[in-house]
């Protein structure tokens, strides 16, 4: 069988190579290949230029490749700064960062353990190797030192201070309802920190003393979720500064870093108790009815679908309705968690998004009641005297969502199938039949149209009221 390739001879000039590092090698060098996870060996290499021509210089001087993973993300080595050792970072293929581990020598035991969070190494099948290197670490006495927690996205910004707003200015508030008292200890525990920042003291507690997992210090625009899973308590949470409500604030970090949300937690039967009295077993709708009484309401299986197949139970867990609970059966009894957000329809909006909204305001689409700070500019649309790329620039400062629609099954369907390019229905693709083609700088091909006047909305309209007839208030 194939062994791991090492080859940690020449580090990058400027650096030193553990020794460790070096330990760990020759022992790995005589591991079979594929044990310990899906990668080819330890590397020392410097860090590609590419990655980040503008941190380069700075990323190169404190780090250094050893670990590139199948997928072509690399595992590096950075000097914190001051006396701090090393600790291991993510540059991920996709451009997405992150601490793995504060030292060289907490990434081997999470190794050995499987609490990576990188797939390629925590995959089952490096069971044996995992076992084989734990053995290996408590052989050589290795120990994880007290070190303090790095965060190596923040870092790359070059921030020595981070920024973020106090806790007291930036979070909102829960009053509970009856229905988070019904639930089991365990379960409450989890809806406890819904909502709440990464940097909250019942957060950190959590999530590192209950669940025994690593807490991410920040997200970035282009990774901006985190996932912390403890299969063995039957937790999943999602960590996210992206939480499409007004009522969360984006909370920068630093320059490209932000402050993430417990935005949604999954809990499953090996938490050990059921939720609402719902029996994890059971095998259809009906018994669920049994406890619940009739589904709150349908959504579809998938989202580019218009059959509203799944039955779910959704309650809130807070009197200002910014969190709730969701039962669901489909093939079996699912429960989530999660900060009342919405779906995201078009992020950065463009003409095309300024002349849907006017049309929808005309046409009774929009929840007139997402705005109340610009009620007049709202009416000043419906008299056709203003245009709808006003509204998304004084009120939609993150985008347009789905909650500014109406809050209606089959419509937030469409609307998510219409806008995402789902289903055979595209919002590109009906306007460029309304107003034909041209590319846009990146290739792309885009509507010819330069403004959201009410000349073309008209024109579109048609074609529109088609798209839209089912919904429409007349």
């Amino acid at each position: 069988m194939a062994k791991y390739t090492v080859n940690l001879s020449e580090v990058p000039e400027g650096h030193d190579l553990p020794p460790l590092l070096q330990k760990v090698g020759e022992w790995l060098r005589k591991q079979e290949h594929g044990t310990l996870g899906w990668f080819d060996g330890l590397v020392a290499e410097a860090v590609p230029k590419e990655w980040s021509p503008e941190t380069a210089d700075r990323l190169r001087a404190a780090a250094f490749s050893f670990l590139s993973l199948a997928d072509g993300s690399l595992l590096l080595l950075v000097k914190p700064g001051g006396t701090a050792p090393a600790a291991v970072a993510l540059l991920g293929s996709e451009g997405e960062t992150g601490t793995v581990a504060n030292s060289l020598e907490e990434f081997l035991a999470l190794w050995s353990q499987g609490e990576t969070d990188i797939s390629d190494l925590d995959d089952e099948g490096a069971g044996a190797g995992r076992v084989a290197l734990a053995a290996w670490l408590k052989k050589n006495k290795v120990k994880v030192p007290k070190a303090k927690s790095f965060d190596f996205s923040a870092w790359l910004d070059g921030d020595a201070k981070p920024t973020a707003a106090p806790l007291t200015s930036s979070t909102p508030t829960f009053a509970p309802t009856a229905v988070m008292a019904k639930l089991g200890p365990k379960t409450r525990q989890v809806a406890s920190v819904l909502g709440r920042r990464a940097d909250a003291p019942e957060v950190i507690a959590y999530v590192t003393e209950v669940l025994g997992k690593k807490l991410p210090a920040s997200t970035r625009e282009n990774n901006d979720a985190v996932n912390v899973s403890a299969p063995k308590h039957g937790v999943e949470l999602v960590l996210s500064h992206d939480i499409l409500h007004d009522a969360f604030l984006l909370i920068p970090k630093t320059a490209k870093t932000f402050i993430p949300y417990v935005s949604t937690a999954w809990v499953r039967a090996a938490m050990g108790e059921n939720v609402l009295g719902v029996p994890w077993k059971a095998k259809s709708e009906a018994e669920v009815t049994k406890v619940l009484g009739p589904p709150t309401r349908r959504r579809p299986r998938f989202m580019d679908e218009a059959e509203l197949t799944v039955a779910c139970w959704v309650y809130s867990l807070d009197k200002e309705g910014l969190l709730k609970l969701a039962v669901e059966f489909d093939d079996g009894v699912s429960v989530t968690l999660s900060v009342t957000g919405a779906g995201e329809l078009a992020r950065y909006p463009d003409v095309t998004t300024g002349l849907f909204v006017g049309y929808a305001v005309t046409r009774g689409l929009l929840d007139t009641s997402r705005f109340p700070a610009h009620r007049e500019l709202v009416a000043r649309i419906a008299r056709r005297q203003a245009q709808g790329s006003e509204l998304v620039k004084q009120a939609m400062p993150r985008g347009l969502w789905a909650n500014h629609l109406r809050d209606e099954p089959a419509l937030q369907s469409l609307l998510w199938s219409w806008f995402h390019n789902l289903g055979g229905s595209w919002i590109v693709k009906d306007l460029i039949q309304v107003f034909g083609r041209r590319k846009t700088e990146s290739g792309h091909d885009a509507p010819k149209l330069d403004d959201d006047t009410w000349d073309a909305v008209d024109k579109a309209a048609p074609l529109l009221d088609k798209r839209f007839a089912a919904f429409i208030q007349k």
